[in-house]
């Protein structure tokens, strides 16, 4: 995001927006207006930059364009990385034409064992008694396929010198990555903000160093549904004729959206967590629930793969055994799927200990297509992941982790798993504590996976693990607003609460949701994943790239739809919170290519 206005003599708008696809060839394209607020055109000559740069580079791809004025230069200075391992910069007068200027950073320049530097943001150096007068924030990959954010800093904005250490590293709450680092200032407090794998845009405060200092507070949780995905990152934050935008991307790892949100002090909104006086509705289920206190299943159950009668009810809980064998062999309880939105939690006690122990939810259509929600052990040790199994291949992506959740290292026996559906996708949530969900995976197409039937399961891969029970407290369908209302009118209605979602499913009040990436695949349970299967594939990194189609039948019009509601986000600051306000994605489609 660049205010044109202020520095250029005849721009196209007030405001430009530089973006691109990640995948090849990507290219850097820009889109204008006079507000923030929109409508956005798209500039006819995009890309304006290209894979290849004659006499200078030629690429696979070019991407994650950042944008700073030089006063010195008195010049538009664009970075952006080709390939993944370095880092460039060029220049121009206008914003659109640009001069080559050469290699700003590389994996071999800031070391550390690092395979990708990428995702740069350039900013004066707030405390330039360091002897700096301008910094970079940027993602860097490993050796050991962890991404974090390094720091560079330079005198002139050309040469820059990589700082040893790290300004942000993931933690069991943001999962395996951050990305798409930026810095920001508000109310005289400077935070660094980067996406994640579990979606969540976070803000760390700064020290005078520039690196990240105490717990990451939530500022931007997305919903679960397209078009969100349950993934936002890369945020750029500009106040401006007395309103604050934040741009940012969202959806999918490589296929995400341009989005623009706006600050709502008096709004608040979690669309993950939407029941937080009873998030496990232990006041008021809705019909079908079971709390198995009984001394066998409802005959409205289903059991599937029983031969060997692996399954029991026994001191309030349905527990099973853990078969040898893939879950087209494992014992799966199971009821019909509900027709429209609907939503289930269950509360698990596990132990998982070897490969390929894996215990949860799941979703059912045959023993080639299916998906699971399951509390694991394989690659990385103890994982809950969203898999979906289409046409016997799962989708797992096991480079950037966007199906798996890795638990923190307190994690006791206990965990509480969730499918919700908003009647055309199902997305997977997890709670470690009983009280927060969190998104697990990614959205999947209700119809693609036309599952008939929703249950438990539990196995464990290969004879050579141990057997392992897995204890299901429950089993509770979200209640609908109807349920609700009569729970509330005898008594049992938690508190007076004021957002159920749609009644049958999370949400806003209007759409259900929220969801999240990352993880390495117990595959079909019967053979450890080699970290090449589907999802995406070394050389794509973690986060903020964009890919945005060019504007409908040339018109120019970028094509401005709503997302289906406010969209607020919280960032808990001195003198209370700070909320952002969704107001819809600035571009829907993505760039198709010749």
């Amino acid at each position: 995001m660049f205010h044109a206005g202020e520095h250029l003599d005849d721009p196209l708008g007030e405001w430009y927006v530089y973006y691109a696809p990640h995948d090849a060839p990507g290219g850097i394209n820009v889109m204008y207006a006079d507000s923030l607020d929109g409508p956005w055109t798209h500039y006819e000559g995009n890309p304006i930059v290209k894979s290849t740069w004659d006499g200078h580079y030629d690429v696979s791809h070019v991407s994650s364009p950042d944008v700073a004025w030089n006063d010195d230069a008195g010049e538009v200075f664009l970075y952006f990385h080709g390939e993944n391992n370095t880092d460039r910069y060029a220049t121009s007068a206008d914003g659109l034409s640009f001069d080559y200027g050469g290699v700003v950073m590389t994996t071999q320049q800031f070391g550390q064992n690092a395979t990708e530097t990428s995702y740069n943001r350039v900013f004066e150096n707030p405390f330039p008694e360091n002897g700096w007068e301008y910094a970079m924030y940027f993602m860097v990959n490993d050796t050991s396929n962890v991404r974090r954010i390094g720091l560079a800093y330079s005198h002139d904005m050309i040469s820059w010198e990589a700082q040893p250490g790290w300004v942000v590293e993931p933690t069991a709450v943001e999962g395996a990555n951050v990305a798409g680092p930026e810095l920001w200032e508000w109310n005289g407090t400077y935070y660094v903000l980067y996406g994640s794998s579990v979606g969540t845009i976070f803000a760390k405060q700064v020290d005078r160093d520039l690196r990240g200092i105490g717990d990451p507070i939530p500022l931007y949780i997305p919903s679960p549904f397209p078009p969100e995905d349950g993934r936002a990152s890369s945020p750029q934050i500009v106040t401006a004729d007395g309103k604050t935008h934040m741009i940012f991307e969202a959806g999918g790892r490589l296929g995400a959206t341009v989005h623009h949100a706006t600050l709502d002090p008096d709004g608040h909104r979690d669309p993950v967590n939407t029941h937080p006086d009873d998030p496990l509705f232990a006041q008021c289920s809705g019909a079908g629930s079971d709390e198995f206190d009984g001394d066998a299943l409802e005959t409205r159950w289903t059991v599937l793969h029983d031969d060997e009668g692996r399954q029991r009810l026994e001191d309030g809980a349905l527990v099973l055994t853990s078969p040898a064998t893939s879950i087209n062999g494992a014992t799966i309880p199971n009821l019909p799927v509900p027709d429209g939105a609907w939503e289930v939690t269950t509360e698990i006690e596990y132990a998982p200990t070897a490969k390929y122990h894996q215990a949860g939810l799941t979703l059912y259509s045959d023993d080639l297509n299916n998906a699971k929600l399951v509390w694991s052990f394989a690659n990385g040790g103890i994982r809950f992941d969203f898999t979906w199994k289409r046409d016997g291949k799962d989708r797992f992506d096991s480079w950037a982790w966007e199906d798996t959740l890795f638990p923190p290292a307190d994690l006791g026996s206990t965990a509480w798993l969730r499918l919700s559906s908003n009647g055309e996708y199902i997305v997977a949530a997890l709670s470690t504590d009983g009280t927060t969900f969190t998104t697990v995976g990614r959205p999947i197409p209700a119809a693609d996976l036309a599952a008939d039937s929703i249950g438990v399961t539990a196995f464990r891969g290969v004879a050579s693990a141990p057997d392992a029970e897995a204890r299901f407290n429950w089993f509770r369908f979200t209640p609908s607003e109807a349920e609700l209302a009569d729970c509330a009118s005898d008594g049992t209605a938690p508190g007076d609460d004021t957002d159920p979602g749609n009644g049958t499913a999370p949400g806003d009040g209007t759409n259900p949701g929220d969801d999240v990436d990352d993880g390495a695949t117990p595959g079909d349970g019967t053979a450890p994943d080699d970290g090449t299967g589907p999802g995406a594939t070394p050389g794509d990194d973690d986060a903020s790239d964009t890919d945005v189609d060019p504007a409908p039948n040339g018109s120019g019009d970028s094509g401005l739809a709503a997302t289906g509601g406010e969209v607020p986000l919280a960032l808990p600051v001195v003198g209370g919170l700070l909320l952002l306000t969704g107001a819809g994605a600035l571009v829907l489609r993505r760039l198709r290519r010749s």
